[in-house]
């Protein structure tokens, strides 16, 4: 059991700037001892190692479970720019000593010159469109991925005011997560996240322009507070949404027409295999056999068509059964097949000759003819259809996508006499759906009652996490520092456990990732949550001789937080 146990590492910031301070996590899901710190060599420790320990217990079905995570906290900084390679820590489980791996993190300089970036970092909102490649030939793919850059900005909602013209190209939408993520551009830190994803294939040559991407964003402006209430603008009534409206530039893209391209040519780009294969080589007449041809490779598979192919007259062919997966849109390895149903009704060797597609490939510049195999079948006799198992006739074969089949010429009706209406029957049938009914109202009612008590205890946890900072705030005016920190770690917790029915014996800091994660909450807005925990507790036992300073800072932070997560529940 110890040997399956992993000493995890988790960073907030990756790559970080010169100055900023980084926090470094070391969790083991187990209790343990005997922590030993890595080498942070280079890099500034202002903190650290801070131990914590998480339990929960959980009584389901009889069966008892607990769970318990030893973390060890580091706040470190680095004063010049570089890579900075962290060696194991290492802990004892059991009697065993347990090994992190080690860690790089990659520290860059903060731009000073912010006038000759090539994104305007004077912006603290915009949108870029980024393309994979700028010039291509018809039916060639790119990818375009509209990304939202934001710093120092309290955004409350995006939408999307108006999509761009994309005339000349055939669009393939993709799934993209609009989480926002920290990258770092010409020593700048932003928070962004993709907007909107494409896959564009070609259609015409020419100067070809993706017009503009148009964003409506809710940015939150905090009101000015009222010096005799501090609590006066909790959970958004001190804030104002202004409505700010975004574009992208347009892009140019240069698309080439292909010279001099192949009379068997159908505008097929990318690097592409073909193969064929057949489940029997010898049957019997009127028996039936698949023949499959499939594409593979990347490129704009979606436009490929049924090959034209050459079948023996004597064989009865019907249209293929078309199947694809298709990844990125085409740009990654992806697959399609078609089908064929081939049923030969007479004696004799039928030869399926060789299927050939002409594509371009663009890493060559240059036309391939990719060819299948050729395959020979032998039908060994008719058989008599009465007493044929595998005897297929047309009037057997569905053909797919289509509602009109063979028309039956047989029919097993027979008539039913008369029928005399049971009276009884029917008042029964026609007294039960009133009692349904009533029966639904009732249970209506009662599941309404249940939800509204829900509901007012989710919001109540507002009411109570608003005591307890006031609470904390009469604990500033005391400088009573541990009641201060103690009732700030209350508030945050009670409000978790209130807000997402959690009882107190399974908090813990997986439980608030198991939730936040179900609730669809910004994983930025989780680890803030989680980071304050740990600050609270941090700052409790800290020896630090600016703690009025920090407990006006801590009290703003978990105000915030609580504003946050009620805004990502809406």
């Amino acid at each position: 059991m110890v040997q399956c146990q992993e000493l995890s590492i988790e960073v907030n910031k990756n790559p970080a700037l010169v100055g900023e301070q980084v926090l470094i996590k070391y969790t083991i899901d187990k209790k343990a001892t005997d922590f030993v710190a890595p080498d942070f060599k280079g890099l500034r420790i202002l903190s650290g190692p801070n131990p914590s320990t998480q339990s929960s217990y959980s009584f389901i079905n009889g069966k008892s479970t607990s769970t318990t995570s030893t973390t060890y906290s580091f706040y470190i900084q680095a004063t010049q720019s570089g890579d900075y390679n962290i060696s194991p820590a290492s802990i004892i489980v059991e009697g065993e000593q347990i090994k992190s791996k080690s860690y790089t993190l990659k520290v860059l300089k903060e731009n000073s010159n912010k006038k000759n970036d090539a994104i305007n970092s004077s912006k603290k909102l915009f949108i870029n469109a980024e393309v994979s490649k700028k010039n291509i030939v018809v039916g060639e793919q790119i990818l375009v991925e509209y990304k939202l850059y934001i710093r120092n900005v309290d955004l409350y909602n995006t939408e999307i005011y108006s999509l761009p013209n994309l005339n000349g190209f055939w669009q393939k939408d993709l799934d993209n997560s609009s989480r926002f993520k920290r990258e770092i551009i010409n020593g700048i830190a932003y928070n962004v996240a993709t907007v909107k994803k494409s896959v564009l294939t070609a259609q015409k040559s020419g100067k070809l322009t993706l017009d503009p991407l148009e964003l409506k964003c809710g940015i939150r402006i905090a009101q000015k507070r009222n010096n005799r209430d501090p609590f006066a603008s909790f959970f958004g009534s001190g804030y104002n949404i202004r409505d700010e409206f975004i574009k992208s530039k347009s892009v140019t893209i240069i698309v080439k027409e292909l010279s001099s391209p192949p009379k068997e040519y159908s505008g097929i780009v990318g690097d592409i295999n073909i193969s064929s294969k057949i489940d029997k080589n010898t049957t019997n007449a009127n028996d039936a056999i698949k023949y499959t041809i499939t594409v593979t490779g990347k490129g704009n598979l979606e436009l490929i068509n049924p090959l034209n192919i050459s079948f023996p007259t004597n064989l009865e062919i019907y249209d293929p059964k078309i199947s694809k997966k298709i990844f990125k849109g085409g740009l990654a390895k992806s697959s399609k097949s078609f089908e064929y149903l081939i049923i030969p009704r007479t004696e004799g060797e039928y030869v399926i000759p060789e299927a050939s597609l002409v594509t371009y490939n663009t890493s060559r510049s240059a036309f391939e003819t990719k060819k299948t195999s050729k395959h020979t079948i032998k039908v060994i006799g008719i058989l008599d259809e009465e007493k044929s198992e595998n005897y297929i006739s047309k009037e057997d074969i569905k053909t797919e996508n289509t509602d009109i089949y063979y028309i039956q010429t047989n029919s097993n009706l027979k008539s039913k006499g008369n029928q005399v209406i049971n009276f009884k029957l029917f008042y029964l049938l026609l007294l039960i759906p009133t009692i349904l009914i009533i029966l639904l109202v009732i249970y209506d009612k009662l599941n309404k009652r249940i939800f509204n008590s829900t509901i007012n205890k989710q919001q109540k946890a507002n009411k109570i996490a608003l005591k307890r900072m006031k609470n904390a705030k009469e604990c500033i005016n005391s400088n009573n520092f541990e009641k201060f920190f103690e009732e700030i770690e209350k508030a945050l917790w009670g409000y978790f456990s209130d807000k997402f029915k959690v009882d107190i014996v399974n908090l813990s800091k997986e439980t608030i990732n198991s939730y936040f994660k179900s609730s669809d909450i910004d994983k930025d807005i989780e680890n803030i949550f989680i980071n304050l925990l740990d600050e609270c507790e941090f700052a409790r036992y800290s020896p630090s001789n600016n703690k009025s300073i920090q407990m006006d800072s801590i009290l703003e932070k978990a105000k915030d937080i609580i504003i946050k997560v009620e805004t990502a529940l809406k």
